[in-house]
């Protein structure tokens, strides 16, 4: 097994704006908690930067690129000629020494290349366009996962409680089956029914504290928070739900096609697929292009010590160039066939993306829908339930029913409360879900307080 050391900076993590821990969030300041400190919103935001200096960096190739040079030597050479004559001999040395400095400035500008730069250009812009969309559905999706967290928590904490509630409605049974069985009136059976009952209880109590603590701890992550963030939380209880009469009709869910941040950034990239064809096809043309040069250098000759000559020179030039691509082995064609094979598929993955996100629309709807059905429903049953409860404790108290009635009454409420409480979560999930799909989701989408 490979060891490694182990890497303590990592246990380190960044530090969170201050937070009061005597204050009970809101929906809306646990958004904005969540837009501040998610890194999801900071590597969203990153992104979308680093397209845009991408078509920045395509823009400056409208621009000529100038560069400057330098270039410097030193030569020493020595030479020994020894010419031995019949009269005469010849003993020459020769020392020599050139330095010299010849600094350049040269240039070059592409003038013209039919379309190509204006192509790449657009297709960048294209692209910088949906990574800021994307940027936006970032903040939506995180605008959901706040919200469906924190109803998610609210419902759980309201089973909490609803449980706590079961377990003292158990113990009432319990007292008051010991009262009968104390007063000769009661079984043995109806004391241990009471109490395996209340057992019951207390076990379902201690699995919704463990979901309630689940609960708790996805909502401050889907915050950005620290998984050890200790803040009170603002009950949901009291939020508004959507009427039937204000659900939108089948125009209306077809027309949020057009805000769906999805879309928009899927519809970008085939503008910037169908531009790389434009691309493709100035690789066939000529392109022209401007160049100079201006040079100057400063040499010094050194012989033997004699007076040093230092010759200097200057020379500038402008050139009109065109290049003419004649022969690649097909390469260009090849880039055209693909260039047109990507759009195409951009195209087909456009349409796509219409058809399923209509889907998840209509599901959306569809659900908040039957989620507000449900809720009416659980509300009716809720009464219902509450109503057989109190009259089969009443019952059993004062002797005219049993304890395996009362029992099932009370199993009876804390399932029908517990439900309500899930079908009013659900709905209001249901109610984000719906302005999420529809690309419209933000702070004042979702349900609000009811008005007091």
């Amino acid at each position: 097994v490979p060891t490694y050391p182990p890497q303590f900076n990592l246990s380190h993590l960044p530090e969170v704006e201050q937070l009061d821990t005597q204050h009970s969030y809101q929906l809306e300041e646990l958004i904005h908690l969540a837009q501040a400190n998610n890194p999801i919103t900071r590597i969203a935001w990153l992104e979308a930067e680093q397209a845009a200096i991408a078509a920045g960096m395509v823009k400056a190739t409208y621009l000529p690129m100038i560069s400057a040079s330098v270039i410097g030597g030193y030569q020493r050479s020595k030479r020994h000629t020894d010419l031995d004559l019949p009269l005469i001999d010849i003993d020459t040395r020769t020392h020599s020494s050139v330095h010299g400095v010849v600094p350049a400035l040269s240039l070059k500008w592409l003038l013209f290349d039919f379309g190509k730069r204006n192509a790449l250009h657009g297709a960048a812009s294209d692209i910088s366009f949906a990574s800021q969309v994307k940027f936006n559905a970032a903040h939506q999706a995180i605008i959901f996962n706040v919200a469906r967290t924190f109803y998610e928590y609210s419902a759980a904490r309201q089973k909490t409680e609803l449980a706590r509630q079961h377990l003292q409605n158990t113990t009432k049974l319990v007292d008051a089956a010991q009262s009968r069985f104390q007063a000769g009136v009661g079984t043995a059976i109806d004391v241990a029914q009471a109490k395996q009952l209340q057992a019951q209880a207390n076990f379902r109590l201690v699995q919704n504290q463990g979901a309630e603590r689940n609960a708790y701890h996805a909502l401050i992550a889907a915050a950005g928070l620290p998984p050890t963030t200790q803040i009170h939380i603002a009950d949901a209880s009291d939020r508004q739900l959507p009427r039937y009469e204000d659900l939108p009709d089948d125009a209306t869910l077809q027309a949020a096609l057009s805000y769906r941040p999805d879309l928009i950034a899927t519809d970008a990239a085939r503008r910037a697929a169908e531009k790389s064809i434009d691309s493709a096809k100035a690789d066939f043309l000529p392109k022209v292009a401007l160049m100079g040069v201006a040079s100057a250098g400063s040499t010094h000759f050194n012989i033997n010590g004699l007076a040093e000559t230092s010759p200097q020179s200057a020379s500038t030039a402008v050139l009109l160039g065109v290049s003419i691509p004649l022969f690649d082995g097909g390469l260009r064609r090849m880039r055209l066939r693909e260039a047109e094979a990507r759009a195409a598929a951009a195209k087909e993955l456009v349409r796509k993306n219409q058809n399923d996100a209509l889907r998840e629309i209509h599901f959306a709807a569809n659900s908040l829908r039957s989620a507000l059905e449900a809720y009416t429903a659980a509300t009716e049953l809720v009464d219902a339930v509450r109503l057989t409860y109190d009259a089969a404790l009443e019952s059993y108290e004062v002797g005219l029913g049993s304890m395996m009635l009362a029992t099932e009454a009370a199993n009876a409420l804390i399932d029908a409360t517990q439900a309500q409480t899930v079908a009013y979560s659900a709905a209001l999930i249901a109610s984000a879900n719906l302005a999420f799909m529809m690309g419209q989701i933000d702070i004042a989408a979702l349900p609000p307080l009811h008005q007091r």
